[in-house]
């Protein structure tokens, strides 16, 4: 059993750039270490993130070919769980689930850590679906209570202006929150 706490953050992002920033160096800090990541994004944010990486010069190719790094169109990712706007326990288990497994398996840290990016929650709550995200959001923590992984979200922060009891609820399913100036 691993000696490591989950941790599930939310980063609160006011531009693209700051999002790609934070996310490149969580791909690089957890490949140093020896763990697996998988990312889980929007078209936009995962070609920009592997021009940020392919400037640092790290051969995501050579992870990827190890089972090391996975990245996955987070639309697509939705539809593998979703069911009438609502995601689906057993579906997100099969699906999500299975990939978090096989990240942990090829990961080469001590304690076979996994890091996970998961966009899919601002997607559905940009989409107008708060209820299928705050679903999704217990859905991760849940998963986190049977094995242990580093879970990072993110969500465009413009999308809370005004509107503090949703930013409240939103913070209070994450371990850690970043960037959220009006949290």
């Amino acid at each position: 059993m691993s000696n490591l706490a989950p941790v599930h953050s939310v980063h609160f992002y006011d531009n693209h750039d700051s999002l790609v920033d934070r996310l490149t160096g969580v791909v690089y800090s957890g490949l140093l270490v020896g763990d697996s990541v998988l990312m889980v994004c929007t078209e936009e944010h995962r070609l920009k993130l592997m021009q940020s990486l392919e400037r640092l010069e790290i051969d995501v190719r050579e992870y990827a070919r190890k089972g090391r790094f996975t990245v996955c169109d987070a639309t697509e990712m939705l539809a593998m769980f979703m069911i009438d706007g609502v995601p689906d326990a057993r579906l997100f288990t099969a699906s999500v689930g299975r990939f978090v497994l096989e990240a942990k398996k090829a990961a080469r840290s001590k304690d076979e850590g996994v890091t996970v990016f998961g966009e899919m929650v601002a997607v559905l709550w940009e989409s107008g679906n708060k209820a299928g995200a705050i679903a999704l959001e217990q859905l991760w923590n849940d998963a986190m209570r049977g094995q242990v992984f580093h879970l990072h979200c993110a969500y465009p922060e413009w999308l809370f202006r005004g509107d503090a009891a949703e930013l409240r609820q939103v913070c209070e399913l994450h371990s850690h929150v970043i960037d959220a100036a009006a949290a």
